[in-house]
């Protein structure tokens, strides 16, 4: 049998689906819980928050700048002998 995906509701424990004749006679399953309907995001925040998560870094200036840096310690440690 194929990958089988049906709508199902959770009630004190008890699984039952919505098509039950989709079902396999036996078989084994993996269950996937999804949030309620009633849970909803707050898109305010949400899109508040969307700006700020954009912050590009061009890595080759960080790498250059990063390699600098080591280059200057190590001039003033041979400086320093």
């Amino acid at each position: 049998m194929a990958n089988l995906t049906m709508k199902a509701e959770i009630d004190h424990g008890r699984i039952t689906v919505a098509e039950p004749e989709k079902l396999p006679v036996t078989g084994k399953a993996l269950l996937t819980v999804l949030d309620s309907s009633e849970h909803k995001p707050d898109w305010d925040k949400v899109m508040g928050l969307l700006g700020t998560m954009q912050n590009k870094v061009d890595g080759l200036a960080v790498e250059r700048e990063a390699r600098n840096e080591w280059d200057e310690r190590e001039r003033k440690q041979w400086d320093n002998r």
